[in-house]
C-alpha cells in the first residue's frame, strides 16, 4: 500500500512513523524547509520539500498511482485544496483529511474530494468510553488492533502537568496530544498550550507508552 501524507506537523510525522514501522510505502510532503533536516532523522521514507497545494508538486512526489493521501496540515483550506486536487486530478482512490477547525465539519464532505475526515470534536462526541486497564487514563477507542489507544485524561490540581506548556511535559514517543477540552469548549492545542487543573485532555498514544504518559498526568 502506498500512502502519502501531506503536512509533517506532529500529526503528519507520527502517522508517517507509524506507517514507517508498518513497512508501508510512504511519501512525506513538507513545505517548511526549516523542518525537514529533523524529519530526514526521523523518519525513512521519502521526503519531499514542496507546498501540497501545487499539483506539481504532488506530481513531483508520486500522488500518480498511490493508494492514500493524507491531508494533514494546520490549515483546513489547505487540507481541502490538498483532497480536492488528489481526487479529483490525480484520481486517488482514498483521500483522508485533518479537520482542525471543528465548525469546518460541514466542509469535508465527498463532495468536496474527501473520503473521511477526522476531528477531535467529532471523537468527542461520537465514541462511547471505556475503562482502560491502567488506572487514570479512560480508552475513548482502540487502534491499529489494540496497539494503538485515543485516550482520556482528567488533569488534577496536584497533576505532574498541570499549569505547564504541552512543549514542556517531555511527552513519550508515540504519543501525541489531540484536544484539550476546557469550560464544554474543544481547544486544538499547540507546544505553547498550557495544561490547567481540571482540563480533560484527549491523546493518541501507543499501547507501550500508556505507562509513561499516565505518569505525566498523575498527581505528585
Amino acid at each position: 500500500m502506498s500512502i502519502m501524507i501531506v503536512g509533517a506537523g506532529r500529526l503528519g510525522l507520527y502517522l508517517a512513523q507509524l506507517m514507517d514501522e508498518r513497512q508501508e510505502k510512504v511519501v512525506v510532503v513538507e513545505k517548511d524547509e526549516s523542518k525537514i533536516d529533523k524529519l530526514r532523522k526521523e523518519l525513512k521514507c521519502e521526503i519531499v520539500v514542496g507546498d501540497g497545494c501545487n499539483s506539481d508538486v504532488l506530481k513531483k512526489a508520486g500522488i500518480i498511482g498511490t493508494d492514500i493521501v493524507v491531508a494533514a496540515t494546520g490549515h483546513d483550506e489547505d487540507n481541502l485544496i490538498i483532497c480536492q486536487l488528489a481526487k479529483y486530478e490525480f484520481g486517488v482512490s482514498r483521500v483522508v483529511s485533518r479537520i482542525n477547525n471543528p465548525k469546518n465539519d460541514w466542509l469535508f464532505t465527498k463532495d468536496m474530494g474527501v473520503d473521511a475526515a477526522v476531528s477531535s470534536a467529532r471523537i468527542i462526541a461520537r465514541l462511547i468510553e471505556e475503562e482502560a486497564e491502567i488506572s487514570g487514563l479512560t480508552t475513548i477507542i482502540n487502534l491499529s488492533e489494540g496497539k494503538i489507544s485515543i485516550v482520556r485524561s482528567i488533569i488534577e490540581k496536584g497533576s505532574n502537568a498541570a499549569n505547564k506548556m504541552i512543549k514542556d511535559l517531555m511527552l513519550p514517543k508515540n504519543c501525541v496530544i489531540m484536544s484539550v477540552i476546557r469550560n464544554n469548549k474543544v481547544l486544538l492545542p499547540n507546544g505553547s498550550t498550557y495544561i490547567l487543573p481540571g482540563d480533560e485532555v484527549l491523546s493518541v498514544v501507543s499501547d507501550e507508552s500508556k505507562e509513561a504518559l499516565k505518569n505525566i498526568f498523575d498527581a505528585e
